[in-house]
């Protein structure tokens, strides 16, 4: 898939500081147990939620095809083998979804990140796409055994976004903003917590995947993880 060049010096502030090291994710991989949240948003009252399927999706018009925000972080992306998985079909057509939303949710992230370093958070369209990608996963019907996975990845797009929202809110006085600082953010950390969580449920649930599938557990959320 071609990608957008982007330049040098830019890449490597945004690669900095969109992951800034690894640790978290190796953290991660030893599997880890299902948080409670306080702040997690709610589906619309009054709406059942739909099935999942990718036709329905959302797809966003940002400048960073999927390939080239990994690229930017730099992470690489093991795509999950649907075809060799031998879990159940609910459970793929829900996961297909989610980790399509991975995708898309690491599109806004790094573009969102870019924007708003450049332009001193000024980006609203980024914001309104993020809730947008939250409420769809959110009115996603889960399997009930994926019910908490589609909790902490709530959370996680949720607390990315309310980073953002209080960079823009505060502007010049963001003090999280640098490489330096961003992993120092609550909403940061608890994002990170979070998709630690989700992925630890995923390798607890499914323990018979093969190495194909368990490396794209890890990968799509560790390249959504900030730290």
């Amino acid at each position: 898939m071609p990608t957008k060049p982007l330049t040098k010096a830019f890449a490597l502030l945004g690669i900095a500081s969109v992951c800034i090291l690894l640790q978290a994710c190796s953290a991660s991989s030893q599997g880890l147990s299902s948080r409670n949240f306080d702040n997690l948003p709610g589906a619309k009252s009054g709406n059942s939620k739909s099935q999942p399927t990718i036709a329905t999706a959302p797809v966003f018009n940002v400048d960073l095809s999927v390939d080239a925000a990994y690229a930017a972080i730099p992470h690489r992306r093991t795509a999950m083998d649907f075809a060799s998985s031998n879990m159940p079909d609910q459970d793929k057509r829900f996961l297909e979804v989610a980790f399509h939303v991975i995708d898309q949710g690491i599109r806004l992230r790094v573009s969102a990140y870019q924007r708003f370093f450049r332009s001193g958070a000024d980006d609203s369209q980024s914001l309104s796409d993020m809730a947008q990608l939250i409420e769809y996963l959110q009115n996603t019907q889960a399997p009930d055994n994926l019910s908490s996975y589609q909790e902490h990845l709530v959370q996680a797009l949720s607390d990315q976004r309310a980073f953002f929202v209080e960079w823009q809110e505060q502007r010049e006085q963001f003090r999280y903003g640098s490489p330096q600082t961003i992993g120092t953010h609550p909403k940061v950390r608890s994002a990170s917590s979070a998709l630690q969580g989700a992925y630890g449920i995923l390798m607890e649930t499914y323990p018979s995947e093969g190495n194909n599938n368990k490396e794209a557990f890890f990968d799509y959320h560790c390249a959504l993880d900030f730290l």
